[in-house]
């Protein structure tokens, strides 16, 4: 799981490599006889099974997954509404059961929105308090989000779509504020937000987008260098109504950097966040970017190229850029 250090692996004992080779022997005798079976189109319960026994063992086995699926459809339960909705309800407890070995298995989540899908009385809440539960546990799991952005798709199938939607965008507001690392929250936020503001009028709109520029900046105090927040800062740009928005956004985003500078002048982010900011700034509204500004902008490429030798190639270029498009000396040279 993400923010846990990993652990080095002791060198196994004779008897636990003999035990694994025994557990590869069962699993490849396994392995063989599903896929013979498939080959031969059997579709039993004893068949389904094996593949749940198989898959227990490994979850990344598509074509077992494919199998299982077609076991499940040719079998008579599935005729009778009330035995289908038994027999994927015990799919769904199977398939809790791996989530607990892998988590992040693509396939076992595929399985999971198939399963569900089907499921003549399906309980969407209740597996919106499963993900609540998963994302606890592990916060970042790309997997988990985008299995909730499923769920929340099928809830506003059922329920008021804005409510659903305001109350996603609070979610991502309560896991940001925890981590404001969390890609997966400030992507899920981002998915959220254009909606919307489709559907506040201009007094609203502004206030929402104040909360967010608050959002932001409360983030990169909290961790100037972590790219997450300062990603979305340039994805709440590019979504705005016009260059005039742009570049109060700019300005707001300017005087933020400046602020934190002041508490740690060093921060190598802020400081390439700040060169962007007025060069976007002097794009968008020539001459609004001073010559002083400019002299400074310069300066901290040069610095950044003498401290950050990895990136100093990025550094020269937008050195090269902005003395062409300011027509000021080019320091990185």
């Amino acid at each position: 799981m993400h923010g846990k250090r990993r652990v080095a692996a002791k060198e196994p004992t004779q008897d636990e490599k003999e035990e694994a080779r025994q557990q590869l022997e069962r699993y490849c005798a396994l392995n063989s006889r599903v896929m013979d079976l498939k080959a031969q189109n059997v579709f039993t319960a004893d068949a389904l099974d094996l593949t749940r026994q198989l898959l227990e063992l490994n979850t990344e086995l598509h074509t077992v997954w494919n199998y299982r699926r077609t076991i499940i459809k040719k079998l008579d339960t599935w005729k009778n509404t009330e035995k289908r909705q038994k027999m994927l309800e015990q799919e769904l407890e199977f398939l809790m059961k791996v989530i607990r070995n892998n988590i992040k298995s693509y396939w076992m989540w595929n399985h999971r929105m198939w399963a569900l899908s089907l499921l003549p009385q399906a309980t969407w809440r209740k597996e919106l308090s499963l993900v609540d539960k998963l994302i606890s546990m592990d916060a970042r799991n790309y997997h988990a989000w985008d299995y909730r952005r499923f769920v929340i798709t099928r809830i506003k199938e059922i329920e008021d779509s804005d409510l659903v939607d305001e109350q996603e965008f609070a979610f991502t507001t309560v896991q940001i504020n925890r981590d404001c690392a969390n890609h997966s929250a400030w992507h899920n936020r981002s998915k959220l937000l254009p909606a919307i503001l489709t559907r506040v009028d201009q007094q609203r709109r502004e206030e929402v987008l104040q909360t967010e520029n608050e959002l932001i900046q409360n983030a990169i105090y909290t961790d100037p260098e972590d790219q997450n927040a300062w990603l979305y800062y340039d994805w709440l740009l590019d979504i705005q109504n016009s260059d005039e928005d742009r570049i109060r956004l700019l300005r707001s985003k300017i005087a933020a950097i400046r602020e934190l500078l002041e508490l740690e002048e060093d921060g190598k982010r802020p400081l390439i966040e700040l060169v962007s900011g007025f060069a976007e700034l002097g794009r968008l509204q020539p001459g609004a970017v001073t010559d002083a500004e400019k002299e400074e902008c310069m300066e901290i490429l040069r610095t950044l190229k003498g401290v950050d030798s990895y990136h100093a190639g990025r550094y020269v270029d937008m050195s090269s850029t902005l003395s062409k498009r300011w027509n000021v000396s080019d320091l990185c040279v």
